[in-house]
Order: structure tokens, then sequence, then C-alpha cells
């Protein structure tokens, strides 16, 4: 009887973690994803002016009572010789729960860019790592 309870017990835990684990984990638009503890949203974006200024914006939302620090680093990168390129990148960082970066750069025709904003939420001491991503555009 003890050995049936076993594997009883087993399969029951293999049943909650199997559904505990959500399919959504990557989450693509921005939102934290559901383990976050520090931070309830990050972005990068960018977009490209006709006369190649491209603007390059980077943010992240803490959690109110929870997020003491936020930073953002901001690159822009190039797609050439069939890799992405750090063209520029930017720092900031500070003690507020939010935190936006924006910055502007010319860019050379003929490539493909991208915004990556690597963004950090701290809570005291404990921090929280996400990278996020633009769309890519060509110009």
């Amino acid at each position: 009887m003890p050995r049936k309870k076993v594997i009883v017990s087993v399969l029951i835990c293999l049943l909650v973690v199997m559904t505990a684990v959500p399919v959504y984990a990557s989450n693509q638009n921005g939102n934290a994803s559901p383990w976050a503890l520090y931070y309830s949203y990050a972005s990068a974006k960018l977009s490209i002016a006709s006369g190649g200024t491209a603007t390059i914006t980077g943010s992240i939302t803490g959690i109110p009572g929870t997020t003491t620090k936020t930073t953002v680093h901001l690159y822009l990168q190039q797609y050439k010789n069939g890799d992405w390129e750090d063209v520029d990148d930017w720092l900031d960082s500070g003690e507020t729960v939010s935190r936006t970066l924006t910055k502007y750069k010319s860019v050379e025709k003929g490539y493909k860019y991208r915004a990556k904003a690597s963004c950090y939420a701290y809570s005291g001491t404990k921090c929280e790592h996400v990278t996020k991503y633009s769309a890519e555009v060509s110009y």
C-alpha cells in the first residue's frame, strides 16, 4: 500500500508541475514574463525618418512599492556581413520605478537596423534583467 501512495504522489506532483508552466513564457509584446518579480513591462522601438535619422527608444516599467531602481542600456544595431553589429549604445540609470531612454542617430542607407534594450529592474540589491528587440527596419 505505501508503494501505491508514493506512485500516486509522484504522478500528482508531475501533473502539478506540468500544468503550472504556462505556454506563453516567451512574451513578444513587451509584457513581463509570468515569472517577472520586479518589472511589468519592457520594450525596444525603432523608427527611421526618410532623411535617415533613427529614433531609438528603450523602456522598462517597474512595480510601484517593489522596484527601487531601473536601468536601460540601449543599442542601435545594424545587420552587416550576416550579423547584427552594434552601431552605438547609451546607458541611463536611476532610482525610479520606470525609465525611458530615447536617442537619435543618423544611419546609412542600404541596411537593416533594430533597437536592442537591455533593461534591469532592482528591488534593493536584487536584480532582474530582460532584453527586448524592436522590429527590424530597412533603410
